[in-house]
């Protein structure tokens, strides 16, 4: 597992506590996990009292992961908060989250997340540009402010890594992962409801998972996580992660799923020519594989 700064590490357990969450257009014949009344046409709005139901969490991980079969490109504004049980202190991150691959291809990932504001926790609101970048098996970190790059290789060209999987990837995106890789480090149940200001501010009902890691996984100092959707759609709406010294909690607001991206958006999914001229540069490659077979993907030097 790569060590990232605490920016983002502070939340690396979300990329195992989201471990559940696939995004996707809702298709018309997702059927719901427990008997729930005749719902209205698809060219109506779905109320409350006629979403799809579910009878346990294995039947809401299979549903997402059913819905997520044809995800081409998925974004949303983003809110990262962290609070540190020992000083008390509460800091956010506000940015946004571009996420694009070939259709059914998750080894083509490539995602982009842009933090360009910080708050402290006395409330004062800071410009702070931080870009976290992951592409063709390098994860790069660029910090605006202290002009440094940082890139990370979790893969050599050909291994099928999935950076987002439980236990390999960092990064922590509540999006892309199957149903079983959350069964085999996780104990799922259906979760009541966010906890978690920032994703009261939700007006859709959602539906969520509680995460407990089993005996034995190394989630260091995960105690349980909640990964939330969006009732009707099943979206990504965010994380909440209880730690052994303090909480994390991921919101994603105005998700677009499916919709295609834009050319601003596109350009956030790498860094322009120019961009780091001058900057101090740090680039961490694997180790050279040894003969007879390469070392797993995101194995950190």
């Amino acid at each position: 597992m790569v060590r990232l700064p605490r920016s983002l590490a502070c939340c690396s357990v979300l990329a195992l506590a989201a471990a559940s969450c696939r995004a996707g257009d809702p298709p018309a014949s997702l059927p719901p996990a427990a008997p729930a009344p005749q719902s209205a046409p698809q060219s109506a709005p779905q109320s409350e009292s006629v979403a799809p139901r579910y009878a346990d969490a294995d039947a809401l991980l299979a549903a997402v992961e059913r819905v997520s079969e044809t995800l081409r490109d998925f974004s949303a504004n983003v809110t990262l908060e962290t609070t540190d049980d020992v000083t008390g202190d509460t800091e956010r991150r506000l940015g946004r989250l571009v996420f694009v691959q070939d259709e059914g291809k998750p080894t083509t990932r490539r995602f982009a997340v842009v933090f360009d504001k910080f708050i402290d926790g006395s409330g004062r609101m800071d410009e702070r540009a931080m870009r976290y970048l992951y592409a063709d098996g390098w994860l790069t970190e660029a910090d605006f402010t202290q002009r440094t790059l940082v890139r990370r290789q979790l893969a050599r060209p050909g291994e099928q890594y999935d950076p987002l999987k439980p236990g390999e990837g960092p990064v922590p995106l509540p999006i892309g992962q199957r149903k079983a890789d959350v069964l085999a480090r996780f104990e799922a149940t259906l979760a009541e409801a966010p906890q978690s200001a920032l994703l009261l501010k939700s007006a859709r009902p959602v539906v969520g998972v509680r995460l407990r890691p089993k005996a034995g996984a190394a989630e260091r100092d995960l105690t349980e996580a909640f990964v939330w959707y969006d009732l009707q759609t099943l979206a990504p709406v965010g994380v909440e992660a209880n730690r052994a010294n303090g909480r994390t909690v991921v919101s994603l607001r105005g998700a677009q799923l499916n919709a295609g991206l834009d050319d601003a958006q596109r350009a956030l999914l790498s860094l322009a020519t120019g961009t780091t001229d001058g900057w101090r540069v740090d680039e961490r490659p694997l180790p050279a594989a040894a003969s007879g077979g390469a070392a797993p993907g995101g194995a950190a030097p």
